[in-house]
């Protein structure tokens, strides 16, 4: 996680931004790495659509905490105005 942070703080766009790419990002992240999950799970058991929902909505709220978590410790910079 800490090497994508560093990415986007590289990139020059304004904190705002960065802080909604970094959601975008994770959240996106962690919801399919919930489905890839739900995909494994679903051939033994919790195959209907409902789980899938659950594998991928608990996830992604998970990685918006993460990431203010994150950015309490890491805040983001403001690029410079071109």
């Amino acid at each position: 996680m800490k090497k994508l942070w560093k990415y986007i703080e590289k990139k020059n766009w304004p904190a705002e931004k960065k802080y909604r790419f970094a959601l975008l990002l994770f959240g996106c992240l962690f919801a399919l790495i919930g489905f890839a999950l739900w995909l494994i799970v679903q051939n033994f058991a919790l195959s209907s659509w409902d789980w899938m929902i659950c594998f991928i909505a608990y996830p992604l709220m998970l990685s918006w905490i993460m990431v203010f978590l994150f950015s309490c410790k890491y805040a983001f910079h403001d690029g410079e105005a071109r």
